[in-house]
This record gives structure tokens, sequence and C-alpha cells, in this order.
């Protein structure tokens, strides 16, 4: 299973780590929905960098087997607007969550 941890400080989404897999038992569903997850973190972390000048601390940890892989990315000084894209990525993690029946777990966790 997939699990996306975001960040908040104070109600401002600040960051996002994605681990896991998704089960080999899904067949073709769990390899659009690891592909779909990869995507989406991507452009964000693009969006953020290259679109609106943002600094972002970014964590890639892959794993030999494939099932423990982490992908993180986290604002060092938050603006609104920023917070805002990862709450588009928190919604399209959700509706993926509805999608794949749980194939990914979302949650919001407080920063320290």
């Amino acid at each position: 299973m997939i699990h996306a941890y975001f960040e908040q400080q104070n109600g401002t989404l600040v960051g996002c780590s994605v681990n896991g897999h998704a089960s080999s038992r899904q067949g073709e569903q769990a390899r659009i929905l690891c592909a779909a997850v990869s995507s989406a973190m991507q452009l964000t972390a693009n969006t953020l960098t290259e679109c609106f000048g943002a600094q972002l601390d970014i964590i890639n940890t892959p794993d030999e087997r494939g099932s423990l892989n982490r992908l993180a990315l986290r604002l060092t000084n938050p603006e609104p607007v920023q917070s805002e894209l990862l709450h588009g990525l928190l919604i399209h993690f959700t509706n993926l969550a509805e999608d794949f029946h749980g194939g990914i777990a979302v949650d919001i966790v407080e920063a320290l």
C-alpha cells in the first residue's frame, strides 16, 4: 500500500511524503496508481520550484525491492499559494484513494 503524509504547520500545508508501493495483487491497477502518484508528486514539485520559485527540500530514497520507496517534498519558506498547491495534491490523492479502493492511504500530520 502507498502511504501519503501531508505535513501541516499552524493550519498550513508545508510538505508531503509518499512511501510504499501499490499491491502487486492489483496487477495493472497497481501500476497505474503508482504512476499517478509519482507523476502528481513530480508535477507538484516542478510547479512549485519552476513556476513559483519555491525553495523545496526533496528526499528520494528508492528501495532495491521497490516496496519501500520514499519521495518527500517540504517547503522551506511556505507561502499561501504554495500551500494551496499542496492542498490540490491532497485532494488528488484523496480522490485516488477512492478510485483505487484504498490502494493509497492519505493522512495529515502536524509538522515537527
